[in-house]
């Protein structure tokens, strides 16, 4: 079953392995999708791409991103309503998975194993455990993990 836990635009933070960070992304159309007991929570991150100004923030920082996704460590959504509407549906789920889906559009999506962690001034935290997906734009395939999930399945 999929959630809609909010359409309008927030801001992220990110934060990469080596000490890199980003504040100028923006995502929107928060989703969570409920299998038995994976959450995945779903952000869609196209809108930073869709700027005249190739040297906005949003635009480079999504940029990044897309470059440098396997280096992702941690990403924190400071939006209370987010972080109240996806607590409620962790706690109906008993030992609950949680997953990362980023969207960005043509340039693919990533899908992480992650852990949430509610911060000290509102927002949640997602700590970056593992990649089990990344469909880049470049054609890469998935995952070995998952491509042999899919053909033992």
């Amino acid at each position: 079953m999929k959630y809609s836990l909010r359409k309008t635009p927030s801001h992220l933070h990110l934060a990469y392995k080596y000490g890199e960070a980003s504040d100028g992304l923006l995502g929107r159309n928060f989703t969570l999708e409920v299998d038995d007991r994976v959450l995945t929570l779903g952000i869609d991150l196209t809108p930073n791409f869709h700027t005249r100004n190739k040297s906005a923030a949003a635009y480079l920082d999504a940029i990044s991103l897309a470059r440098n996704h396997h280096k992702l460590r941690f990403l924190q959504c400071s939006d209370n309503l987010v972080r109240t509407r996806l607590i409620r549906a962790w706690e109906q789920v008993q030992q609950p998975e949680l997953r990362l889906c980023l969207e960005l559009g043509q340039r693919g999506h990533f899908l992480y194993a992650v852990q949430p962690h509610s911060l000290f001034m509102g927002g949640i935290q997602f700590d970056v455990e593992r990649v089990i997906e990344e469909q880049a734009a470049h054609g890469r395939s998935p995952s070995p993990e998952l491509h042999s999930a899919r053909h033992h399945a």
